[in-house]
C-alpha cells in the first residue's frame, strides 16, 4: 500500500473544518506542523506523523497514520475546549470516507487519546497545552480517479 503524506491530509481536513478552525471557532489559529512563530492570541493545533503502518480495512488497503496533536492556546479553559473540540470531530469520522483536503480520503479514526493535559508551565511561550493523538486510516486521492 502506498503511504500517504498524512500530516499534509489531517492539515487540510483541520483548516477547511467549518465548526473547527477560524475567528469565533475552537481553533481559531487553524492547524500547522511546527509551532507559529506569531505571538498572536487563539488557540492552534500542531500536528505530526508518530508512526504508518499497512491497515486492510473492507474497502481497501489503507495507510494507518499514527498523528499526533498538541492544541495550544493563551490559558487552560480555552485550550481544553479546542482540544475537545478537535478530539469530537476526529471521533465523527466514523466510517462515511471523508476527503481530507487533495491528498486523501479518510475510511475511519481509531483509537484516540486525549485530550490530555501537558504540563507546559516551564515553557518560555507561557502557553497551555493538551495532546490529542488519533490513528487515521487512509487512502490516496489518484488524480481523475
Amino acid at each position: 500500500m502506498p503511504r500517504v503524506a498524512a500530516v499534509t491530509a489531517v492539515l487540510q481536513w483541520v483548516n477547511g473544518h467549518p465548526t473547527l478552525t477560524g475567528r469565533g471557532r475552537p481553533l481559531d489559529r487553524g492547524a500547522f506542523r511546527e509551532l507559529p512563530r506569531s505571538p498572536a492570541p487563539g488557540c492552534y493545533l500542531v500536528l505530526y506523523r508518530l508512526d504508518g503502518a499497512d491497515a486492510l480495512t473492507a474497502e481497501e488497503p489503507a495507510d494507518e497514520a499514527r498523528i499526533g496533536g498538541l492544541v495550544c492556546g493563551p490559558d487552560d479553559e480555552a485550550t481544553e475546549r479546542a482540544a475537545t473540540a478537535y478530539a469530537n470531530a476526529v471521533a465523527a469520522l466514523t466510517g462515511t470516507p471523508t476527503a481530507m483536503g487533495d491528498v486523501a480520503t479518510c475510511l475511519v479514526t481509531d483509537d484516540i487519546v486525549g485530550p490530555q493535559l501537558v504540563d507546559n508551565r516551564a515553557g518560555t511561550r507561557g502557553e497551555h497545552a493538551y495532546q490529542v493523538d488519533a490513528t487515521f486510516f487512509l487512502v490516496p486521492l489518484i488524480p481523475g480517479v
